[in-house]
């Protein structure tokens, strides 16, 4: 028969809704461990990239620039020591 697009325009805005009041619901009974359950948990188990927001945002690649323009001192950058992306680390 063909193919037929399915533009689904507010897919974005309810799963964004859905997932936001499932959050809070559970914050509100559980506080941080619901995070832990409801977000971060289903994201590594899915293998959600953003689960690394910090590599995923570009974090790198901004502390490469700050290097660049600050002569390779510098003692803002992002990925230093102790960041919480090093939580995600294969071990």
């Amino acid at each position: 028969m063909g193919y037929c697009w399915q533009f689904i325009t507010l897919a974005g805005l309810h799963s964004t809704a859905l997932i936001s009041n499932s959050f809070a619901s559970a914050y509100a009974q559980r506080g941080m461990r619901a995070y832990g359950e409801i977000v971060q948990e289903p994201e590594m188990e899915q293998g959600v990239e953003v689960v690394t927001h910090q590599k995923w945002s570009g974090a790198n690649y901004a502390d490469e620039l700050l290097k660049m323009v600050s002569g390779g001192v510098s003692s803002t950058s992002a990925m230093g020591k102790g960041v919480t992306e090093d939580q995600f680390a294969k071990k």
